[in-house]
């Protein structure tokens, strides 16, 4: 069969039969949709990093996501309806022009580096590196600026063709595994996507920024090429008679006359804006409930192992849920034990929200905040504290058990080689303070119970969306 064809046939024959195959599919889509979260994340970072600067409005990343979504919401139906008829070609091209916009955003760098270190009074810094460089003027932070809310926006359509190119290409080789293939996206979208603030928070301020950038814009450009390497149509592809008018404005009408697909589309909607609108603000809503340091990770209360432990737990539910409503088993979910299900769930995470707003702990007052704001203490007003660059870093003196917001506003100058947990020398109090709150203590089982519903919420938000599936696809 292959006696006379060239070395570059045998090559691309054996490419289609054994490495281009749905699996495949699957397994690439699996690794874009964490690519371009990735990406999006490092985007809104390094516009945090240019607002902490002064450079731009400090509510610019808000504006951005309601941009995003504005922009999701007047897009979303045209860009599933366009590329229908080839759709892995479709998702390659959002791919390619997000890696592009992302790529461009490495022709304007910062100017200087100037990393939010928590300082002690008088501009020393914890870390123990160099003193912050004076703020000058950045020409390139109204392009940069620019490309970077681009680059977002196109993360924002490009998961949207994730699914409606994507996905939709699995399902229609594979229509009965289109749970499994939505339940493993939507945990990555909940589990690892979650991370990446974490992950990139530091190279995001550092000044070797664009080696993260680059490489995610780089990985999300080679999963363009890939996708262009797969058939319109699979060997095991089964052609269907189409009887509509599968024509754009023919087939929003259609949907829009569905009233399962828009009372679901309703309810995800409200979900997913109460969750993951409540993962954005989790850090703030930590600090400002529990006084526990968010942004620097306190070994006492860090959350490194916890964000891991959450991921196997969110996907391990979710894995439970698609086995149960897979059309593989001979007892499958029917359409409406599927809607009472995901009732039953919705009311679940209404129930884990309440007990959320109900955990509190006895956090102390913080030495200078009051109604109409904070005012420097005036113990450390010689210091001359940035701290709103760096966020919130408690210290408590030892003799008053005082909260104060950092090791500057404390007025501590000097600290002890104590894996970082001593500060002295401090102007306000018996000049020894311990890092964290006072309040540390009586909060920290309350922040562990915390972190258990956080992790409930997003685990059975998980499983509601593999339910709202199976019901649409019923």
């Amino acid at each position: 069969m292959f006696k006379n064809k060239s070395v570059i046939f045998k090559l691309w024959h054996f490419l289609r039969t054994y490495i281009l195959t749905i699996k495949r599919f699957d397994l690439f889509l699996q690794g874009t949709l964490l690519i371009v979260i990735l990406l999006e994340t490092n985007v809104l970072l390094l516009l945090r990093r240019d607002a902490t600067e002064g450079f731009n409005s400090a509510i610019i990343e808000d504006l951005v996501i309601v941009a995003g979504g504005v922009v999701e919401c007047a897009l979303g139906a045209i860009l599933g309806w366009w590329g229908g008829g080839r759709r892995h070609f479709a998702l390659s091209a959002w791919l390619a022009a997000t890696s592009a916009a992302g790529l461009l955003v490495l022709a304007f760098p910062y100017t200087y580096s100037n990393p939010p270190n928590v300082e002690l009074c008088g501009g020393d810094t914890i870390s123990g590196s160099r003193p912050p460089s004076v703020i000058g003027i950045d020409d390139n932070a109204p392009a940069r600026t620019s490309t970077l809310i681009l680059t977002f926006i196109l993360c924002a359509l490009t998961q949207i063709s994730i699914f409606a190119h994507g996905f939709t290409y699995l399902d229609d080789h594979e229509p009965h595994n289109g749970p499994y293939f939505y339940g493993i996206l939507i945990s990555i979208r909940l589990s690892l996507g979650l991370s990446g603030t974490n992950w990139l928070r530091a190279s995001s301020t550092s000044d070797d920024w664009w080696e993260a950038h680059l490489s995610i814009c780089m990985l999300t450009f080679m999963f363009a090429v890939l996708f262009t390497l797969f058939p319109k149509r699979m060997p095991q592809w089964e052609d269907e008679e189409i009887l509509v008018d599968t024509d754009f404005l023919p087939s929003l009408g259609r949907v829009a006359r569905n009233k399962a697909i828009i009372l679901q589309t309703g309810a995800l909607a409200c979900l997913t804006i109460s969750v993951l609108c409540f993962v954005n603000y989790d850090v703030a809503y930590v600090q400002a409930r529990f006084n526990i340091e968010g942004i620097r990770q306190d070994p006492r209360t860090s959350r490194t192992l916890t964000d891991v432990f959450r991921s196997f737990v969110i996907i391990f539910f979710i894995m439970i849920f698609r086995v149960r409503f897979s059309v593989w088993r001979r007892d499958g979910v029917k359409a409406n034990t599927a809607s009472r299900v995901g009732g039953v769930v919705c009311i679940f995470v209404a129930v884990f929200f309440i007990v959320l707003a109900a955990l509190s702990c006895d956090v102390a007052e913080i030495e200078g905040f009051e109604q109409s704001g904070y005012i420097q203490p005036a113990c450390s007003a010689q210091c001359g504290c940035s701290s709103e660059r760096y966020g919130f870093s408690p210290v408590c003196g030892l003799d008053s058990s005082t909260t104060f917001f950092s090791p500057c506003n404390a007025g501590c100058s000097e600290l002890e080689d104590l894996n970082g947990f001593i500060v002295y020398n401090c102007t306000c109090g018996a000049q020894r303070a311990v890092r964290g709150a006072c309040a540390l203590d009586s909060c920290r089982l309350v922040f562990g119970v915390y972190q258990i519903f956080y992790t409930l919420i997003l685990a059975v938000s998980g499983s509601y969306y593999i339910i709202s599936y199976k019901h649409i696809y019923i």
